[in-house]
């Protein structure tokens, strides 16, 4: 079967140099190679490329904000929750169809019901970025999270004692309403956290958390507007 495959391979590449030749027109004869594998497939049933062969990439437009849109940046609410209250991994790449995921997680049962928990950001401190990165073959995506928390309290002491050594997801409502996934369940991100008391009265006193983890096959995840999320609010 291997070699039949890699002979009718053989004949894909000359039947799109032939075509290429006979139009004198590079394109067309690009074009025409994976028209005639497909004919082959439909018509045998056997699939030229595993995941392992020969394949030709595809790419889709990148459109930008359209004109007369606003495009506002940063976010405005976070929620959190620890992975353990997961038992099944979300999101995941198989839930992503057309750019958003419409599943909702699988939480664990018990009392207390597992919920996402509300961090009160200051104005203008939440942001989220991600990256794709590595050499060709190697590529995965990074995701990070950064916010400040205005005060000091013994409240906000016994909360970020919480997150010791703790691995979240988080879900970020950006200042466009749209509802974005960070981390997941079974690679979560994890926090950096410090405090300053400010050196004078007009100084800001403030907590700052920041989490960064790489390896992940997918970018921080937009949540389809019907995906109901325990304690995730947008009001």
């Amino acid at each position: 079967m291997k070699i039949a495959k890699f002979l009718m391979s053989l004949v894909i590449l000359a039947m799109g140099a032939l075509v290429a030749t006979s139009t004198q027109n590079v394109l067309v004869g690009v074009a025409a190679m994976p028209l005639t594998a497909y004919l082959f497939q439909a018509a045998t049933g056997i699939w030229l490329y595993d995941s392992t062969g020969l394949a030709l990439a595809t790419l889709a437009a990148i459109p930008r904000t359209a004109q007369q849109l606003a495009n506002p940046g940063g976010g405005r609410r976070l929620f959190l929750m620890p992975t353990d209250q997961f038992t099944a991994e979300w999101p995941k790449r198989a839930d992503i169809v057309g750019g958003e995921s419409a599943v909702a997680p699988t939480l664990a049962t018990g009392i207390p019901v597992p919920t996402f928990v509300e961090v009160q950001v200051s104005d203008n401190s939440l942001k989220i970025d991600q990256a794709l990165k590595g050499a060709t073959g190697y590529q995965s995506w990074e995701q990070s999270l950064d916010v400040k928390i205005a005060g000091y309290n013994k409240e906000q002491v016994a909360a970020i004692d919480k997150l010791l050594n703790t691995e979240c997801v988080a879900v970020v409502i950006l200042t466009d309403g749209k509802r974005v996934v960070v981390g997941s369940s079974f690679l979560g991100i994890q926090f950096e956290i410090t405090h300053t008391s400010g050196a004078k009265g007009s100084d800001r006193r403030e907590w700052t958390l920041k989490a960064k983890q790489d390896g992940y096959m997918f970018g921080y995840v937009p949540l389809a507007d019907s995906v109901t999320i325990p304690g995730v609010t947008v009001a």
